[in-house]
């Protein structure tokens, strides 16, 4: 049987940063949503933009993986969509923040710089 791809995985560096938000909003118990949004995203993101939130609880029709020890949940319609993503964490003068990287999309060319 063929083993299922996690939800996403984290650098190091991105897990750590996810840790110290946890502990900074005295939220260790929350869930770490993830959100899909159509339009407005760079063309190496397929025109998508991902938003990241905690949640105190999950909606019957969101799917939960335990993911480096997060509870890690998406709507079922963007967790297929997310299924295998990579997230980091960038830091330098041009842009501070977390990163998805989606194998699921594909795009030939962006100019945005952003690589």
């Amino acid at each position: 049987m063929q083993e299922m791809q996690p939800l996403v995985m984290f650098t190091p560096l991105a897990r750590q940063k996810i840790g110290e938000v946890l502990e900074q909003e005295k939220a260790t118990d929350s869930f770490l949503k993830i959100e899909i949004y159509q339009g407005g995203g760079c063309a190496c993101s397929g025109g998508y933009r991902y938003a990241l939130s905690l949640e105190k609880s999950p909606a019957d029709t969101d799917v939960v993986e335990d993911v480096s020890g997060l509870k890690v949940m998406a709507a079922k319609a963007d967790a297929e969509m997310l299924r295998g993503s990579r997230i980091d964490f960038i830091d330098s003068l041009q842009k501070t923040g977390f990163k998805i990287e989606n194998p699921n999309v594909h795009v030939e060319a962006c100019g945005c710089g952003g690589h």
